[in-house]
């Protein structure tokens, strides 16, 4: 749907979760967690847990027009947000100079057709896995 010029602010529609897991059998494969509808998306939160006993690099990625374009890379802690004690890694978070929000707290746009992708540096541990947990909502 095309924006046509009026005198309306252009608001949040739909909010919505983007869910994916990271399994072994995935090995490095690019997981989507959200693709843009036609009117774009924004993103406010981008979370990783983890049941591994080893940490994982997770790479943080958009792709568009079939060219990926990484955003950061970073290591989910063993047992994040699954073990006592170890936090949830916030993934948004680590993206540098990204805009804030009136609440200072970091955001990312995606354009109609984008797709945002997860992916693990190496193989999760057998019969473990690695979530990521996105909030975002369409335009």
């Amino acid at each position: 749907m095309a924006f046509t010029q009026n005198v309306f602010p252009t608001l949040l529609r739909m909010p919505r979760k983007g869910l994916v897991q990271i399994l072994n059998a995935d090995g490095t494969a690019q997981k989507t967690v959200i693709t843009a509808g036609a009117n774009g998306h924004k993103l406010v939160a981008l979370i990783a847990t983890s049941t591994d006993t080893a940490a994982q690099n997770v790479q943080i990625s958009i792709v568009r027009n079939a060219t990926t374009f990484i955003l950061a890379t970073t290591a989910v802690p063993a047992g994040a947000g699954n073990a006592a004690g170890t936090s949830p890694a916030d993934l948004l978070a680590i993206i540098p100079n990204l805009p804030r929000d009136q609440d200072s707290q970091p955001y990312l746009f995606l354009e109609s057709g984008d797709t945002l992708v997860v992916n693990s540096g190496s193989a999760v541990t057998a019969g473990r896995v690695v979530n990521a947990h996105a909030e975002h909502a369409e335009f």
